[in-house]
């Protein structure tokens, strides 16, 4: 059975669209799968997503506009769901991780001056910034200590000396940060936490309101691993696929597992019953030219009765058989 046989399949057992999306996240995927939105069947729908990530512009509106078409959403991760596609992920009802599938933090990706497809995150500038901040600190406070303490000097002179030392080690650093690349930075972590109060005003599928800030802030890098025990922590409704859901996301893994590229959206419906009635009709004329091959085949049925046994073939004791007597009184050789 083909990968849209079993889709097909699941989409008539379960009663819901079966969308399947692979690659980058932009307008280009959102328009495409509005145009699958006409063909709808339920209103509940699985979506498949494979996607590294994108537009989150583009992943909010698809997200908003399967909420509006559908009163269930259920996504399913295949294999990698990161940045923007994970902003679309909460918007989902529930979440279905596979083995193979992890989503990502929600750091917006910035592009690099003077590099054609290159990309920081959007959290670079604030983490170096908070880097700093501590270490300045850090070297405020020993340094004082260490004058006190063991030049026995003055707190005023040691706090002068001290903090003359820690402007003259950080400021050179702080002056080659850009205040538009500032600007630029907390504007993408702005609109991460926009979209996604906005996705889980109405779903309410995060744990907490710190659920989102964790997703935006606190994970180390881009391509971080968000598993099924991970995503757990964050949200509400997460589980590994059953039975039906695992054969379909055994069958597309090889589509989804680099989906790099121009978006792929796909719809695929259930089987019609002209469908079924084909099938069904096949098989049951499979089945009836069996019956009548095997009839036809039959002694009975072509009005001949079986031969007996010529007593002359019978195997002799060699063989294992019993010696049959000859009509003429001979014994086999």
């Amino acid at each position: 059975m083909s990968i849209v046989d079993e889709i097909a399949k699941l989409s008539a057992s379960a009663e819901k669209d079966c969308y399947v999306y692979v690659g980058s996240i932009s307008r280009k995927g959102y328009r495409e799968i509005s145009e699958c939105f006409r063909r709808k069947k339920f209103s509940e729908a699985y979506l498949f997503l494979a996607t590294y990530g994108g537009d989150p512009d583009a992943g909010f509106r698809i997200a908003r506009g399967l909420r509006h078409h559908y009163n269930k959403l259920t996504v399913i991760v295949p294999s990698f769901c990161k940045s923007a596609g994970t902003l679309l992920a909460i918007g989902a009802d529930e979440l279905v991780i596979s083995d193979l599938g992890e989503l990502g933090p929600l750091d917006m990706q910035l592009k690099k001056p003077d590099e054609l497809f290159d990309m920081s995150s959007g959290l670079d500038i604030t983490q170096a910034m908070a880097f700093l901040r501590t270490q300045s600190t850090d070297i405020l406070k020993s340094t004082l200590v260490d004058l006190k303490v063991d030049l026995e000097v003055t707190t005023k002179l040691s706090a002068e000396i001290a903090t003359k030392m820690a402007h003259g080690l950080v400021s050179p650093i702080y002056a080659q940060i850009d205040p538009y690349k500032i600007g630029e930075s907390q504007r993408a972590i702005s609109i991460a936490f926009a979209y996604g109060k906005r996705l889980n005003d109405k779903i309410q599928n995060l744990k907490s309101d710190d659920s989102l800030r964790s997703l935006v802030l606190d994970y180390p890098s881009h391509g971080f691993v968000i598993d099924r025990k991970e995503a757990s922590n964050v949200f509400k409704n997460v589980r590994e696929p059953n039975e039906i859901e695992q054969v379909v996301v055994d069958e597309i893994y090889d589509v989804c597992k680099n989906p790099t590229g121009a978006p792929s959206v796909f719809l695929i419906p259930p089987p019609s019953p002209d469908d079924d009635e084909n099938l069904e009709g096949k098989e049951n004329a499979e089945n009836g030219t069996d019956r009548e091959s095997a009839q036809n085949s039959s002694p009975e049925r072509s009005g001949e009765l079986p031969a007996e046994p010529d007593a002359r073939s019978y195997q002799g004791p060699d063989q294992g058989g019993q010696p049959v007597p000859d009509p003429e009184g001979q014994q086999p050789l």
